[in-house]
C-alpha cells in the first residue's frame, strides 16, 4: 500500500508539470491541411539573401536572425541555389527553400492568425549544431521545441534536394511563430522543393507524442504492475 500511495503522487506531480501533453512532433504529410508554404515569388534563380521581414503568401511573415548573419552575412536563403549540408547531400537546381545559412541562429514564419498545427519539408547538416523547430506564442515564448536529430533524424547520405515532412501539432492549443533553428536547417513547402508540387520526399507514417506523454503513459504502466504485485 504504501508504494502505491507514493506512486500516486508521483504519478499526480507528473500530470501537473505536463502543460501541454496532447502535443505531437508530425513526421507525415498524409492527412495535413494545415497551413502551407509558399515560396513561388523566389523561384527567381537567386538566392534572395534576407533577413526580412519578408511577407509571404497565407499571411505569413519571414523574418531571420542566423548566427554571424549567416554565411555571407547577408541573412538566410529564400531562394534557389547551391546549398550544403554536408553528409546529407545538398540542395539546387529548380528547389525553392529557405536555408538559415549558419550552423546557429534562427529563422521564423509569423501567422497573422494563431495557429495550432504546422508542417513543412525539412533537411540538415548532421553535426553542425542542433536542428530545432519550435512552437512560440504571441509573446515570443517557446511553447513546445523539438530537436530533430534526436526525435526525428533525418538522413539523405550525399543526397540531392531530398527533404523529409516535419511539423508541430498542439492540439487544442495554439501558437503565434513556427521557429527553425541550427544545423544549418532548410524547409521547403513540397518534397521536391519545387513549388510546382512534388511526391512527399522520404517522409514516413507516424506522429511522435511529446516526451512528457511518454513519461506519464510510462508511470502508468508501473503503476498496474504494483496494483497486481499488490494483490499477489
Amino acid at each position: 500500500m504504501k508504494y502505491l500511495i507514493k506512486f500516486s503522487v508521483v504519478l499526480f506531480a507528473a500530470i501537473v508539470i505536463s502543460t501541454n501533453a496532447f502535443a505531437t512532433l508530425i513526421t507525415t504529410e498524409s492527412g495535413y491541411d494545415g497551413p502551407t508554404l509558399d515560396l513561388s515569388a523566389y523561384q527567381n534563380g537567386s538566392y534572395n539573401f534576407t533577413f526580412g521581414p519578408e511577407a509571404l503568401p497565407g499571411g505569413i511573415t519571414f523574418t531571420a536572425a542566423p548566427g554571424g548573419g549567416g554565411n555571407t552575412g547577408g541573412g538566410s536563403v529564400i531562394g534557389q541555389g547551391s546549398y550544403g549540408l554536408a553528409a546529407n547531400g545538398a540542395f539546387g537546381g529548380d528547389a525553392v527553400y529557405i536555408g538559415l545559412n549558419s550552423s546557429t541562429g534562427y529563422a521564423d514564419l509569423t501567422f497573422d492568425a494563431e495557429i495550432s498545427f504546422f508542417g513543412a519539408f525539412f533537411n540538415y547538416a548532421p553535426g553542425y549544431g542542433a536542428p530545432v523547430i519550435s512552437a512560440l506564442d504571441d509573446g515570443g515564448g517557446i511553447i513546445e521545441s523539438w530537436d530533430l536529430s534526436i526525435f526525428a533524424p533525418i538522413s539523405t547520405p550525399g543526397g540531392f534536394n531530398e527533404f523529409e515532412f516535419r511539423g508541430i501539432d498542439l492540439g487544442d492549443n495554439t501558437f503565434k511563430t513556427f521557429r527553425l533553428g541550427g544545423s544549418y536547417i532548410l524547409m521547403a513547402a513540397t518534397g521536391d522543393g519545387n513549388p510546382d508540387g512534388g511526391d512527399g520526399g522520404n517522409d514516413d507514417t507516424s506522429s511522435i507524442p511529446e516526451p512528457s506523454t511518454l513519461v506519464i503513459f510510462s508511470l502508468g504502466l508501473i503503476g498496474v504492475i504494483l496494483r497486481r504485485r499488490n494483490k499477489h
